[in-house]
C-alpha cells in the first residue's frame, strides 16, 4: 500500500468519525451562540405547570404575546385571518424595561426584533402563536415555586429571552412584584 492511499484512507475514516459528532454539536452549539450573541427581550408569562420523570422539574410557559387575538382586531384581519400551522413572523417592540409586546404580524421575515413561530387558533376569534419557548427546565424542588409565582397576584414572571434571526433560548426567569 502506498503512502497516498494510506492518507486517502485515513483521511474517509477520520471524515466518518467526526461528521456525527459535529452533527450532534449543532444544536447546543446554536443554542449557546444564541444566548451569548442574541438580542435580549423579556417576555411576560401565563402560567402552566409539572415534572419530567427523566429529566426533573420544569415549568411550562405561555406568554402574553402568544396571543395575538387583540393585534388581529386591532389592525382589522379577524375575519380573514386563518393561518392555522403556518410559519408566522411577529414582529416586537421592546418598552423601557425590555417587555416585548407584538408590533406587527407577517408572512415574511421583518427587519428588526421578531420571533418565528407557528399560527394556532383557539376558537372563535381567538389567535395564537407558538414560538417554541413552551417548557424551561429549572433546578430539582422549584418548580412549584415557580408556578404558584406565575399563578400569584402579586408576582409576575418574566423569561429572559435572546432572539437572532426569530429563533428565541430562554436564558432565565425573572421573578418580580408588581
Amino acid at each position: 500500500m502506498t503512502m497516498r492511499m494510506l492518507k486517502r484512507t485515513w483521511a474517509k475514516y477520520a471524515a466518518i468519525a467526526v461528521l456525527p459528532v459535529m452533527a450532534m454539536l449543532y444544536v447546543p452549539i446554536a443554542n449557546y451562540s444564541i444566548l451569548l450573541f442574541g438580542q435580549r427581550a423579556l417576555l411576560e408569562t401565563a402560567p402552566v405547570d409539572p415534572t419530567d420523570f427523566l429529566r426533573g422539574d420544569y415549568v411550562t410557559l405561555d406568554y402574553k404575546i402568544s396571543d395575538i387575538t387583540s393585534f388581529v382586531r386591532r389592525e382589522g384581519m379577524s375575519g380573514d385571518y386563518d393561518r392555522r400551522g403556518r410559519e408566522t413572523f411577529v414582529s416586537l417592540v421592546l418598552d423601557s424595561d425590555g417587555v416585548a409586546s407584538v408590533a406587527a404580524i407577517s408572512e415574511e421575515r421583518p427587519p428588526g426584533l421578531y420571533l418565528k413561530g407557528k399560527a394556532g387558533r383557539s376558537w372563535a376569534d381567538s389567535f395564537t402563536c407558538d414560538y417554541g419557548l413552551g417548557v424551561y427546565y429549572v433546578p430539582e424542588g422549584t418548580g412549584k415555586e415557580i408556578e404558584d409565582a406565575i399563578r400569584d397576584g402579586d408576582t409576575k414572571v418574566f423569561a429572559d429571552v435572546r432572539i437572532i434571526r426569530g429563533r428565541g433560548v430562554i436564558k432565565k426567569l425573572e421573578i418580580a412584584a408588581r
